[in-house]
């Protein structure tokens, strides 16, 4: 498994200050990534708002940690939908088998 670091969570072309910035959100963004795991391990997949819900997470969380966890080939995109609090359609993330 590749690691997540600092330059994968601010673009080459951010100032240094969003560099600085995303490297003090490491910890937190390795915190996060567990817990979504977990969370997608017992609930078999769902959307990144269902997963802030259930986690009790800001609007978004889940889907910031999401891209990082398919970068790892630890989740996928599926085609599946549920609808989010706001009435939209979502798709669904899910554990790769593996």
């Amino acid at each position: 498994m590749s690691q997540i670091d600092a330059f994968s969570l601010a673009r080459t072309t951010d100032p240094e200050t969003s560099h600085d910035a995303a490297a003090s959100m490491l910890g937190y963004a390795a915190s996060h990534r567990a817990k979504i795991l977990a969370y997608l391990r017992d609930c078999g997949g769902a959307t990144g708002d269902r997963i802030d819900e259930a986690l009790d997470w800001k609007h978004a969380t889940a889907n910031r940690r999401l891209p990082e966890l398919r970068r790892l080939g630890l989740v996928v995109m599926t085609e599946e939908t549920d609808v989010t609090r706001s009435g939209r359609r979502a798709r669904i993330w899910r554990l790769i088998d593996g």
